[in-house]
């Protein structure tokens, strides 16, 4: 149980993390920002599934991938949008899981958080084995992204939440 909570714990600090690094600016180093990224950032997402839709369209664009790097791509992206899904999934059922009895909740608590720790586990491998097939270039674009969709997908809200241009003393 001890070890249990432990994973869980360092789980939602690796969340909080990436969610940490998106707003200390995760667009930093793309170098580009044309009439389409424009537009794009002037639509604000109505939801967390468009704003997790929104960021990974973006970083998929940044990266600029080649034919051999997507299917590593479409396998990271696939795994956060199950997140993502599931999560919303589970949000709905909010009123059913209050009407449940006390130990059938808790039984329902830790079932979430194993499943939660499975599809993070799903991103983190397809992230290594995408990560891996980058080239230094494209890793400079991905690191302080690639996590950053793990914590939209938790629907988080703020993963672009208060970025802020210019150097980190500035953000002060």
């Amino acid at each position: 149980m001890r070890k249990g909570f432990i994973v869980f714990s360092v789980l939602m600090l690796a969340i909080a993390a990436a969610d940490v690094s998106a707003q200390m600016g995760s667009r930093r180093g793309s170098g580009r920002a044309g009439p389409d990224r424009a537009a794009k950032t002037q639509e604000k997402p109505q939801n967390s599934v468009d704003q997790l839709a929104l960021i990974l369209a973006e970083l998929q664009e940044d990266l600029k991938l080649t034919a051999d790097q997507q299917a590593a791509w479409d396998a990271y992206a696939r795994n956060v949008e199950a997140l993502a899904s599931d999560l919303a999934r589970e949000r709905g059922r909010t009123k059913e899981v209050m009407q449940m009895q006390v130990l059938q909740r808790l039984d329902h608590a830790v079932d979430v958080a194993r499943d939660r720790l499975t599809a993070v586990e799903d991103i983190a491998a397809a992230a290594k084995k995408l990560y891996a097939g980058l080239t230094p270039e494209q890793r400079s674009v991905a690191d302080p992204r690639l996590a950053t969709a793990i914590a939209a997908a938790a629907g988080s809200g703020s993963a672009n939440a208060g970025t802020r241009p210019g150097p980190p003393d500035a953000r002060k």
